[in-house]
């Protein structure tokens, strides 16, 4: 039951979780004992390598025995088997073993003095436990339950994912908010809660732990990778509060005492997403990893690869490709923007690692310290364009298509003068392994799901210039990015060729993301756009560090150095303040009250009719499906709701002559509060011909429709 639990039911919970994130450390561990990574980055990847088996395994024995305690006992199996296999099949020195838990503790020491970081990691870890557990369906005095502003309508779908899941155990499961759909969004990121929940822990438990893991590894992730790519601990540093501290110049329209009020007391009016001022590059914590679990667990395992991957690139070793291949493959239903932004990353770095090896070729390759600027003046003539006849607007397919296949024929003959250096078995035992491994596992998650839900006309569609509203188009990116792109421009001039290289990806990210949408909702191109920040971020940390390792005076250097902070970070500390303050009533105590009725006097596989919106509180707290949900959530993803949200309007208005509609939706329950008093004009004459009252507390009644 969502608010009944057992102590028992949270340790055993708790414990498969920690269970499957200690194997995959030691698996890790295992297979990298011999090679050159720090403690904490096995860690941070075993950690990686736990959770995405804990996400994948129930699944692969939930296809023949649904989505229940059984799969999960038989995946507690297989992770014990691949401990045991790996065991076997790896050999450490009997030395090594031995002198292993005092190397390994003063590297702790010594990653932890040499990391200040960790000091910002943990504020604002800090600060997303507190927003996570204040915005989870809190209980408050008179029994209703709140969140936050961030998480007052995505959290009301996933929700819904993880107990539907967990308590109708259907595999693949369906949408409970639009019933005989497949669930196509990707869902392993409410999955893993709903194994905990199927535990028998609070759903509040189910939803959190997981995200608290999860936003560990995301700044791990980063961290790690910058610190590789850029080998300077400061540019890792910088960049990590440029990315998770951002905050563009929103900060300049907030000239008063009341201004500045408002941001703490109203509904969206805060510095990094004001649509009326075109402030869209919303604060990545709060807008970002908060409320949307999907960018939160895609995160999670993407930039941790994305280190791993690189260092594979940097020692060319097939093993290290074979387990970047695996991890990358599970990724599809994890987060498939993710998976995309991958995809072209791999595309970018496999370009340049066959250049790598034609030395002569590679001294030559100075176009990159020209391209930000070539690409802002090309964007900025498509977007006159535009204007004048929607040019770009109505063949952005087109021209990202002529980009692409250039691209394309780049590749090539990269691969074509790798043959020719007798380079070419070397690629296949690296990338070829790694591509292989990859199509193994993630096409049949494409062919499963993505493509049913991608198939309609309303996803891939040509888009231009994201959610730029008609400012001109450098300055809607320098005052939304803010001092990021700044800082980058002029870097990007001074930057070794090599680390613009490695940068290369947001030049595919960008000119993709600018051209093309891949989903109803154009506005969700933020989730490539940011992954092609994550270079531009970098190469703009690493010039600060290279203008500060000049001998200018230490007075000057701190007086910029306070500025530049105070400019990066203001907007993104207000927007945080806002959320840290948010509260908002999700679900009313006497609608909590029937849906403790529904949960523990319906079957898991009757339907509910409700009203359409998004924070019915059906869905969420008892997983019933519903006929239909709220259009908010069904449009974006690519359902046709229209007739049975017109059908449920009918049930309410006139329900004497709905009956067939009651029989072909199977309805079995009736909920009615204020929520549906106040969308439909309820007919409670004409409900009492075809239903009964079986609970009723203040304005909340539940019906049992009769029988015929």
């Amino acid at each position: 039951m969502f608010d009944g639990y057992s102590m028992w039911g949270n340790i055993e919970a708790v414990g498969y979780y920690v269970f499957f994130i200690c194997t995959g450390i030691y698996v890790t561990h295992r297979l990298l004992w011999n090679e050159k990574y720090s403690i904490a980055f096995q860690c941070l990847m075993g950690s990686v390598a736990g959770v995405v088996a804990l996400q994948w395994f129930p699944l692969l024995f939930a296809f023949p025995l649904g989505f229940t305690m059984a799969a999960h006992l038989l995946a507690l199996a297989l992770q014990v088997a691949v401990c045991v296999v790996v065991t076997l099949r790896t050999k450490v020195p009997e030395e090594y073993r031995k002198t292993f838990p005092y190397r390994k503790l003063s590297q702790w020491k010594r990653f932890l003095k040499e990391n200040p970081v960790l000091l910002c990691m943990a504020i604002t870890f800090i600060y997303f436990v507190y927003c996570v557990s204040t915005h989870t369906i809190k209980s408050v005095g008179d029994g209703s339950m709140h969140t936050g502003q961030c998480t007052y309508g995505d959290m009301n779908l996933h929700l819904s994912i993880i107990t539907s899941i967990a308590n109708q155990e259907m595999f693949p499961p369906e949408y409970s908010m639009l019933p005989g759909n497949k669930l196509c969004y990707p869902f392993l990121c409410d999955s893993i809660s709903s194994s905990l929940y199927q535990f028998g822990c609070s759903l509040r438990l189910a939803y959190m732990l997981p995200m608290f893991v999860s936003i560990l590894q995301v700044f791990g992730g980063f961290y790690c990778f910058i610190k590789y790519w850029l080998k300077r601990q400061a540019t890792a540093f910088i960049a990590w509060v440029l990315f998770f501290w951002n905050g563009g110049l929103g900060f300049m329209y907030y000239r008063d005492a009341e201004s500045i009020r408002k941001i703490f007391t109203e509904f969206y009016f805060t510095p990094t997403n004001l649509g009326e001022h075109n402030l869209r590059w919303v604060q990545v914590i709060v807008d970002m990893l908060i409320p949307q679990r999907s960018t939160l667990f895609g995160w999670a395992v993407l930039f941790p690869l994305m280190t791993f991957l690189y260092r594979a690139v940097q020692e060319k070793k097939t093993k290290l490709f074979a387990m970047a291949g695996i991890v990358a493959g599970a990724m599809p239903m994890l987060h498939t923007h993710s998976f995309l932004a991958l995809g072209m990353i791999c595309t970018m770095w496999l370009v340049y690692d066959c250049k790598s090896r034609d030395k002569v070729t590679e001294k030559k390759d100075t176009k990159l310290r020209y391209a930000s600027i070539i690409g802002l003046i090309f964007f900025s003539i498509l977007q006159a364009l535009n204007v004048k006849n929607g040019f770009a607007e109505n063949h952005g397919i087109a021209i990202m298509g002529v980009g692409v296949g250039v691209l394309l024929l780049w590749i090539f003959n990269e691969i074509m003068g790798a043959v020719g250096r007798r380079e070419f078995k070397k690629l296949l035992m690296t990338w070829g392994i790694f591509l292989g491994l990859v199509l193994l596992f993630a096409i049949p998650q494409i062919c499963i799901w993505t493509l049913s839900q991608t198939s309609g006309g309303n996803f891939v569609h040509s888009h231009f210039n994201w959610s730029n509203n008609g400012e001109q188009y450098i300055w809607f990116y320098l005052k939304n990015i803010g001092l990021a792109l700044f800082l980058f421009i002029p870097a990007a001039f001074f930057a070794a060729k090599k680390d613009l290289q490695v940068a290369s990806p947001y030049l595919l990210i960008w000119f993709v993301a600018e051209l093309v949408a891949f989903q109803p909702n154009e506005y969700d191109n933020n989730k490539l756009l940011y992954m092609g920040s994550v270079f531009i971020i970098g190469i703009a940390a690493d010039g600060l560090v290279k203008l500060f390792s000049f001998k200018w005076k230490m007075p000057a250097k701190v007086v910029v150095g306070v500025c530049l902070f105070l400019v990066g970070t203001v907007s993104a500390f207000l927007t945080m303040g806002r959320e840290w303050v948010s509260d908002y009533e999700l679900y009313g105590s006497s609608a909590i009250e029937g849906c403790r009725y529904i949960e523990t006097m319906t079957e898991p596989e009757d339907i509910i009719l409700t009203s359409t919106a998004h924070n019915s509180p059906v869905p969420p707290l008892t997983g019933r499906s519903i006929v239909c949900g709220s259009s908010t959530f069904l449009y974006f993803h690519g359902l046709d709701y229209g007739q049975a949200e017109q059908d449920v309007n009918l049930m309410y208005t006139n329900p004497a002559a709905s009956k067939e509609l009651f029989s072909e939706y199977g309805v079995s329950y009736i909920f009615l509060s204020a929520q549906e008093y106040g969308t439909f004009e309820v007919d409670v004459n004409g409900l009492w011909q075809i239903a009964d009252v079986v609970w009723q507390k203040d304005d909340v009644s539940i019906w049992k429709v009769k029988e015929e």
